[in-house]
């Protein structure tokens, strides 16, 4: 994915993770697209943020066009910039 983002997946799950509901709302993807993130954790797979129609970024996936589910993963990188750029803006109103 370019550009790169400048959150790590342990940054952007914190942040989210902090959230009410371990939820961010409002989000826009690089489309236009209104989508909520979620932190999750999960026995078998760890932590990973949910994407809508069930969309997973795990640790190992993020900052990809595309994630490792399925045969040919799903669509990713339309999430994870508006993801990464609201947790820029968290950690400069944290300063």
């Amino acid at each position: 994915m370019q550009p790169e983002p400048l959150s790590n997946f342990d940054v952007a799950f914190k942040a989210i993770s902090s959230q009410p509901h371990k939820r961010v709302t409002g989000l826009r993807t690089t489309g236009g697209v209104t989508f909520n993130a979620d932190a999750k954790t999960s026995p078998k797979v760890g932590k990973f943020i949910l994407l809508p129609h069930n969309n997973r970024i795990y640790p190992c996936c993020w900052g990809n066009t595309n994630n490792h589910m399925g045969k040919e993963g799903q669509r990713i990188g339309q999430y994870t910039r508006p993801i990464d750029e609201w947790c820029q803006k968290q950690l400069k109103n944290n300063r």
